[in-house]
């Protein structure tokens, strides 16, 4: 299990990493479909996309804690990940790319904030709600996993493709 401040940290990491190459793209480049996620997406949806699995955490934090069962685990039961991964990238398609970008930073700022004013016994509470998950924390770093790398990895697995597509406009 993953302590609060070390899930804080790999979280502030990879999310300075990612936004220093969006940064590198003009907004036309940054737009551009196609161009990542198996030739699908463009760097807009991956920041759409990294939100939206940062908002399913935040609301997980803050709906587990007034003792509440998470929306997302509802949302497991009818949909899939590729389901919920294509209509949050579908949610944000015609949106602005300083309206994503602002999203994408301010979920990630309060995501950070709700980690670090959890206690530590929130974040090792009994999460009785997913069966692979022991713990809130666990959950937490689940949602924002990857296959990869384990709990809170979600933007390194995307990076490889973001790194390649990034050096093309160089």
């Amino acid at each position: 299990m993953i302590p609060r401040d070390e899930a804080a940290r790999l979280l502030e990491e990879q999310h300075a990493e990612v936004s220093a190459l969006f940064a590198e793209l003009d907004e036309d480049a940054f737009a551009l479909r196609g161009t990542m996620g198996g030739g699908e997406w463009s760097a807009k949806d991956l920041a759409a996309h990294l939100g939206l699995w940062e908002e399913f955490a935040l609301a997980t934090i803050d709906e587990f804690g007034r003792g509440e069962r998470p929306a997302i685990e509802r949302r497991y039961e009818s949909q899939t990940g590729d389901q919920l991964n294509d209509e949050g990238v579908e949610r944000f398609l015609h949106a602005s790319t300083p309206d994503v970008m602002t999203r994408f930073d301010d979920l990630h700022r309060r995501l950070v904030s709700a980690i670090g004013s959890t206690s530590d016994d929130a974040w090792n509470a009994d999460y009785t709600f997913d069966p692979d998950d022991a713990t809130l924390g666990e959950r937490i770093g689940s949602l924002l996993g990857s296959d990869e790398g384990g709990g809170f990895t979600h933007a390194s697995a995307h990076l490889d493709d973001l790194r390649a597509y990034v050096a093309t406009k160089r």
